[in-house]
């Protein structure tokens, strides 16, 4: 009975010194872990605006810009809230004037604030407009000119192509410049069926129904550039979502209605820049 009783007695001090130790060294052990852990996290990606020496508009100022922009009927004032690029001021007034027809009414303005791209400065603002039920969105692009006045990109505005669609989609041409949403894609077929040569993109306008495969030869900088475009455009919960971008696209010598080389990359979204996207990659 002495003998029990002392074992007892010694498997209770010994727990009870056990506690007291582990009490003792818990809060260093929680920091040591927090620490590790720490550590071991990626680090928070930090997105940087493109450095500017001019200021931003603000919410107001962009979508009082964009209401006076798209009201404009007089050719002499466009160039006042238009980027035009090469499009006359008369073609951007007939455009304007056709939005209600081929966008319907305006129903609202959404200001997306900073949208940077391409190494350009880049406000967003999007245009609601609803047609036969049927919603339809138009983005404006403000972007600074040399003088610090704000301007929308007409070309993006209009999602301009050379030459139209219906040229593209009849075989009317074997090259053409598009501004287009792209995503990863894995369609190998045809003349691109060697998906050891390949990477395929799929490519989707706004201004058509079908999707259209887009393929850049592996390792070249069109393929590296497109690589850059489609993860630079995952949303924050890590999933891919399309991204603006502007190609200039040509059909093979085995013409598919849907298959296209992608044999440059303009820009990282639908506004260009003096230099081509591609141009960072070579």
């Amino acid at each position: 009975m002495i003998l029990t009783w002392s074992i007892v007695l010694a498997l209770v001090t010994f727990c009870a010194l056990g506690t007291t130790v582990w009490l003792w060294l818990r809060p260093g052990m929680e920091t040591i872990t927090a620490q590790s852990e720490k550590k071991a996290a990626p680090a928070p990606e930090i997105i940087k605006r493109v450095a500017s020496k001019f200021e931003s508009p603000s919410r107001e100022v962009a979508l009082d810009l964009v209401k006076r922009a798209i009201a404009l009927r007089d050719p002499m004032r466009v160039p006042e809230l238009f980027r035009l690029g090469e499009t006359p001021p008369s073609e951007a007034v007939d455009f304007l004037t056709s939005l209600p027809t081929k966008d319907g009414m305006v129903s609202g303005f959404e200001w997306h604030s900073s949208v940077d791209a391409n190494g350009l400065l880049l406000e967003g603002v999007r245009v609601c407009a609803e047609l036969a039920g049927t919603r339809h969105d138009r983005l404006a692009l403000l972007t600074p000119d040399d003088h610090g006045q704000w301007k929308i990109d007409f070309d993006a505005f209009a999602r301009s192509v050379h030459p139209a669609w219906s040229d593209i989609m009849g075989n009317a041409t074997e090259l053409a410049l598009v501004r287009v949403l792209v995503m990863p894609d894995s369609y190998y077929n045809g003349p691109f069926r060697d998906d050891s040569k390949w990477v395929c993109f799929g490519m989707l306008s706004p201004d058509m129904d079908t999707t259209l495969m887009g393929y850049c030869r592996k390792g070249s900088p069109q393929a590296a550039a497109m690589v850059r475009i489609v993860t630079d455009g995952r949303n924050t919960s890590g999933s891919m979502i399309p991204c603006r971008a502007t190609l200039k696209i040509q059909r093979s010598r085995e013409p598919s209605s849907k298959q296209f080389e992608i044999s440059r990359v303009l820009a990282q979204d639908w506004v260009m820049a003096p230099k081509s996207f591609d141009e960072n990659f070579k």
